[in-house]
């Protein structure tokens, strides 16, 4: 705050660059340590968070903060290796399970549940319209590797929210999970 933000305010007023912004290190900071700070200071037009399926914790952790003080969000980690297949979910789940997290079973279950007509098309659709339509995320970023997984995901981003009472379920059987980001 005190070396960079300052530099960077000089080169914004110069119009070198529009918005100052900040991200964290969701893989190690999975419980929005820094950003929670760092939303407090007022200096930031946009901000990256990590938020997914797995770990929603930035919903009470990080933007609220945002809409008081209309910070931009973008979201990374909506699909990650944990929500990439099935098989890497059920050794997350497990996990969380062992731990007493979750019932890793009830969550498989509620997420397979999803894939239905009028639902999602497969487990990463449903992540990412669970971002997607967040209140407070404004824009929710994606990896790809070729033109036809692009426009999948781009396809996901356009389609409607998952069911209300889906949605509200994952909230539900995921609640308190702050301490993976699901990579």
């Amino acid at each position: 705050m005190s070396e960079l933000v300052p530099e960077l305010v000089k080169l914004r007023d110069q119009g070198k660059l529009r918005f100052l912004g900040v991200t964290e290190a969701f893989a190690s900071d999975p419980g929005h340590t820094m950003l929670r700070r760092a939303v407090e200071d007022d200096c930031w037009d946009v901000i990256m968070v990590g938020f997914n399926i797995l770990n929603q914790a930035a919903r009470e952790r990080v933007l609220p903060a945002c809409r008081e003080r209309a910070i931009g969000v973008l979201n990374m980690f909506a699909v990650r290796r944990a929500l990439g297949s099935w098989a890497c979910l059920e050794d997350v789940l497990v996990d969380l399970g062992k731990r007493g997290l979750v019932d890793g079973r009830a969550v498989k279950d509620t997420l397979a549940s999803l894939i239905r007509e009028g639902g999602a098309t497969s487990l990463q659709d449903a992540a990412y319209r669970f971002c997607r339509y967040e209140p407070g995320i404004h824009v929710v970023l994606s990896g790809t590797g070729n033109l036809g997984h692009l426009k999948e995901n781009v396809d996901s981003l356009a389609r409607p929210p998952l069911p209300a009472k889906d949605a509200a379920r994952i909230r539900e059987l995921l609640v308190g999970v702050d301490d993976i980001s699901g990579n």
